[in-house]
């Protein structure tokens, strides 16, 4: 197979108005000045901020909900028609909680998992289908967590789902590199998001977790951002079926050191 360049035009992202999928849409935007991003989500976010900054005919919102199938099927065809076109996914709608194992509900858990193993495997599937259909090729970047490489107490949903999308991203990544379709993953761990700094002021998140990253300090979305852009660019055009971890030595380290 011949090396396969791709010249984004369009770029899909689900999770795309608020957190790391709206970092994602601003790093791209400002990057490659001719992209065009197309945000999936249940609310329109922080959408018109993009709007504002960047030139209006290049975002575009679709209501979605990621977990409802033909809710992805509809909006993944108003996408086409809007640019007819797209070359990249970034399959970043989630949310997080912190919920005993005991007490989590199957209303708790059919939620986790619906929106992150059901609503990135529908993504996937559509774009998947567009671009084996009309012989493009493209990239997939989903977004997984370090929460399921180790037991986290109270993510059982979480960390499962988590686990559940590294499995989509290496299984796609083999069946689908005959078609000039790379999919990876980025892993990130600890990131200055609302979502954090929610969990943080409200006791569900301890702080000291600083200290557990090799850097002793929380990531900053953008930093998540160039690893999802680079795994879209044509720099990673010989990889697939990669998480990408993006955690400060979260992994690696863990526990607090002592130095003395």
């Amino acid at each position: 197979m011949n090396r396969l360049l791709i010249e984004h035009e369009t770029i899909v992202i689900t999770g795309g108005t608020s957190g790391l999928g709206f970092a994602s849409a601003r790093r791209l935007l400002t990057d490659w000045p001719m992209l065009n991003i197309a945000l999936l989500d249940l609310k329109e976010g922080s959408t018109q901020e993009l709007i504002t900054e960047f030139n209006h005919n290049r975002i575009m919102f679709f209501q979605t909900d990621v977990s409802d199938y033909q809710s992805v099927q509809t909006s993944f065809e108003q996408v086409l028609k809007w640019k007819e076109s797209f070359s990249g996914l970034i399959a970043a709608a989630g949310f997080a909680t912190n919920i005993s194992s005991i007490e989590t509900t199957p209303e708790d858990w059919r939620a986790m998992i619906s929106c992150h193993l059901d609503g990135t495997f529908f993504c996937n599937q559509s774009a998947g289908r567009y671009w084996i259909k009309n012989k493009l090729p493209g990239a997939i970047v989903n977004f997984s967590s370090v929460s399921h490489i180790f037991g986290w107490p109270r993510r059982v949903a979480y960390a499962a789902a988590k686990a559940g999308i590294d499995s989509i991203t290496r299984t796609l990544a083999v069946e689908w590199a005959e078609f000039g379709i790379r999919v990876n993953a980025v892993v990130p761990g600890y990131v200055n998001t609302p979502m954090l700094e929610t969990g943080i002021q409200s006791g569900r998140v301890d702080p000291s977790i600083r200290t557990m990253h090799a850097m002793e300090r929380f990531g900053e979305p953008d930093e998540v951002a160039a690893g999802v852009k680079f795994l879209l660019s044509n720099d990673a055009s010989y990889i697939t079926g990669e998480m990408l971890t993006i955690d400060g030595g979260f992994i690696p380290r863990r526990i607090p050191w002592n130095r003395d």
